[in-house]
């Protein structure tokens, strides 16, 4: 799953709007700190392979792109069955055994299948996002500066 981002044009002309090299160096730090804040992401019951799965890949001067080769991680922000953009339980049943085995409320629960209520979204790219936005102008001035540029 790679994150379909797009720069408003204000934004972008910020860094169209510089001498060419530090344009490159102020979207490079952009694109690190989206990746980096993705990275933090930090769920309660995870082990981290999400966070870990996010790889960011240099496709032009202005042009990156951040994926991660987990298919849920878009279901993880966008939640899912009743909490996500369905808005409807789902059914789920056994891959490789011949029926679904858990525990709850201190029974031990056998079934063929379970009628799911959903997982409530984290919107941890979207907050990520918005972190990364907050700090362009801040990369702007740094790339500036590193280029001797006023």
């Amino acid at each position: 799953m790679a994150i379909d981002y797009t720069f408003n044009q204000e934004q972008l002309d910020k860094f169209l709007a510089i001498p060419r090299e530090a344009g490159i160096k102020g979207f490079k730090y952009t694109a690190a700190e989206l990746w980096g804040l993705l990275r933090k992401v930090n769920f309660k019951t995870g082990h981290g392979a999400l966070s870990g799965s996010w790889q960011l890949t240099k496709l032009g001067d202005f042009e990156y792109k951040v994926a991660s080769d987990k298919t849920y991680a878009l279901a993880v922000s966008t939640g899912t069955g009743v909490y996500g953009p369905v808005g409807q339980p789902y059914q789920i049943f056994p891959k490789t055994k011949k029926c679904l085995y858990f525990i709850w409320k201190g029974m031990k629960i056998f079934a063929k299948s379970v009628w799911i209520q959903g997982m409530k979204p984290n919107d941890y790219i979207g907050r990520s996002i918005e972190g990364t936005e907050k700090r362009m102008d801040e990369f702007v001035s740094r790339a500036l500066r590193e280029c001797g540029a006023k």
